[in-house]
């Protein structure tokens, strides 16, 4: 759903397979990610690992949302 992005990506990671196919969360796709800043994340595109990935970047990588993020 997001190849027009890949141009302009450094890298992708792949998470596996998004919910079960059925749930509407799984039609979210996936949570894209600017990583550009050092210390900091924007969200690209939300998707439906938003609140687990930013939980991540934050607690575990201390990162702070940059100016402008869709959160």
């Amino acid at each position: 759903e997001f190849q027009d992005l890949w141009p302009q990506l450094s890298l992708v990671v792949d998470g596996g397979p998004i919910g079960d196919g059925q749930s509407p969360e799984c039609r979210l796709g996936s949570t894209v990610v600017d990583l550009s800043v050092p210390g900091k994340f924007g969200i690209i595109r939300p998707g439906c690992a938003l609140e687990s990935t930013t939980a991540i970047l934050q607690q575990k990588y201390g990162l702070l949302p940059s100016h402008g993020s869709c959160l």
